[in-house]
């Protein structure tokens, strides 16, 4: 395994470009030649599904688009790039965003290529399987060793959402739709059906409501494919549902009781339907300044009722209107957010900030009562440096940790649900933040960038579910166990005419892995916890005809 390790990264890596484009790098990139002051990309919010871009909008030295292979009047069809992502993670799974990748230890790859299709004026298709395989090695998780206590405590959020510890410990592999779809657009509009991964809101490294950290999950969609312009601003936005899938993996120790009661809990095996909508809005008077608005809501399709069950109004329309509403079996969540650019310094502010199950109105935001939000907020700066490249400075911070003990006790956290036990997930991962519940990260990036070129360093703090530390722990008064990641990682993005490549490399030094700390010594309190460190990778190739 060693001897494969160096040789994955001896070879060239990237992420994938498409006819639309949808990965984080490049996401990232175009943000970043936004600030440059790219014309053609002033009007867009890019928090609206922002990596669903043409391929030839982000070539900024040589539009490159993909040859159409056959083409007539009101037809062609093209070929998509083929594209290799390889990833490694040493000792455990680190990473998230990754859309179709299993959060797993060891070796895995994804190959995906396809055809898109424009069938007359207004239909458009792609499809754009994926193929992965993941290695899949068992690796530490809650310790054996946890008292009963604990265990009970950690099954109360294993119980209330489906994000398995591990995905089994035998090698994974299948067929995956990808990015694929069926539209019928418009000038403006675009609608149909549709597997690709979404983003909302101005988040880099989290978005609270919508990202890539889950795989795609089939559903309908209207939206924009460029902005809509009024009297008073510019508008993008969206409006979809779909059908999310459980994991198929258990927690661990299924048969442990506590207190004479099993701890786990059979979640009903029933599918989910999610719903969701984004907007958001340039107004005319500040061309910089754009606000939005998310929400998504899901619940079990046997218990859909009511045609408001299937759209995303729930809070927007004041009190509950559904049964499903008033008794708690429909979970939601919205948020709030706004991105700011200053075109003459290069640089942007944005934050995001979400609550739960609850009227996502504007004055709800100063309201006294607990409840449960979470927020995302973070800037960006470009230098200018000589032959129009810079160096870009970027900090973000994420919290999703509850606000107060009665909400930790409960417990009751963001992605969590005491109804739909299955949570906001699909196929074992939020569809949200990739921290996941309970977690707070601060990131940190340095690059120098060039177009689509880039070098940089990006240094990250993560502290995992400190709902349920406070939960298990906090009655200990032991306030050594928060379980804190801390990376960095190295990152090169650099295109070769029709090839895009780009790698990284990281360490992580995890403390106090899974919240676990052994005392040799009682007289000695300082002392080390659980600590491992971690060594992971991830790079390809993509080579668009």
């Amino acid at each position: 395994m060693r001897i494969k390790f160096l040789l994955l990264f001896i070879l060239i890596g990237t992420y994938a470009s498409a006819q639309q484009v949808h990965n984080d790098r490049l996401k990232d990139l175009l943000r970043t030649r936004q600030l440059a002051g790219d014309s053609a990309l002033q009007l867009r919010s890019l928090m609206v599904n922002a990596a669903q871009v043409h391929v030839s909008v982000l070539d900024m030295d040589k539009p490159v688009v993909s040859v159409a292979r056959l083409q007539g009047k009101n037809f062609s069809l093209g070929v998509l790039p083929l594209q290799l992502t390889q990833q490694y993670h040493d000792k455990q799974p680190y990473e998230w965003n990754g859309g179709s990748f299993l959060p797993s230890r060891g070796y895995q790859m994804l190959v995906s290529t396809g055809v898109y299709a424009n069938l007359g004026k207004h239909i458009q298709v792609q499809l754009a399987p994926e193929f992965t395989r993941a290695e899949n090695r068992s690796f530490e998780g809650f310790s054996q060793q946890q008292g009963d206590r604990a265990w009970a405590d950690r099954y109360r959020f294993w119980n209330t959402i489906d994000i398995p510890e591990s995905f089994g410990s035998e090698p994974q592999a299948g067929f995956y739709p990808g990015q694929s779809f069926v539209k019928y657009r418009t000038k403006n509009l675009s609608m149909g059906l549709s597997t690709e991964s979404l983003w909302w809101g101005p988040g880099y490294r989290n978005a609270l409501v919508m990202s890539n950290n889950a795989p795609g999950f089939l559903h309908w969609t209207v939206e924009t494919h460029q902005p809509i312009r009024t009297g008073i601003g510019n508008f993008e936005g969206q409006i979809m549902g779909g059908k999310l899938e459980a994991s198929g993996f258990l927690p661990p120790r299924i048969n442990s009781v506590y207190n004479g009661n099993f701890l786990y809990v059979p979640k009903p095996n029933q599918d989910r339907y999610m719903t969701g909508m984004v907007l958001t809005w340039n107004p005319k008077w500040t061309k910089g300044l754009f606000l939005g608005i998310a929400k998504a809501s899901y619940l079990y399709t046997n218990d859909i009722s009511n045609p408001l069950d299937v759209l995303p109004f729930q809070g927007f329309l004041g009190r509950a209107r559904t049964a499903n509403e008033r008794n708690g079996k429909k979970a939601s969540m919205g948020s709030l957010f706004v991105r700011y650019l200053m075109p003459a310094e290069q640089a942007e502010l944005y934050m995001e900030f979400g609550r739960k199950d609850i009227s996502l109105m504007p004055w709800n935001l100063i309201q006294t009562d607990a409840y449960r939000r979470a927020y995302v907020a973070g800037f960006r700066k470009l230098f200018a440096t000589r032959n129009k490249a810079h160096i870009q400075f970027m900090a973000e911070l994420a919290q999703l940790q509850a606000p107060t003990a009665e909400l930790i006790r409960s417990p009751d956290s963001w992605y969590t649900h005491p109804y739909v036990r299955q949570g906001y997930t699909n196929r074992g991962r939020s569809i949200g933040a990739g921290i996941g519940p309970g977690s707070n990260s601060q990131t940190m990036e340095i690059s120098w960038v060039k177009g689509l070129k880039r070098i940089g360093l990006q240094l990250e703090r993560v502290r995992y579910n400190s709902d349920f530390y406070y939960l298990a722990f906090e009655y200990l008064k032991d306030f050594r166990r928060h379980w804190v990641d801390l990376s960095a990682m190295a990152k090169v993005d650099w295109p070769l005419g029709p090839v895009f490549l780009s790698a990284q490399l990281g360490l992580i030094r995890s403390y106090n892995y899974q919240w676990w700390i052994v005392q040799y010594d009682p007289t000695n309190y300082l002392i080390p916890g659980n600590e491992v460190l971690n060594f992971t990778g991830r790079m390809g190739v993509s080579y668009r005809f």
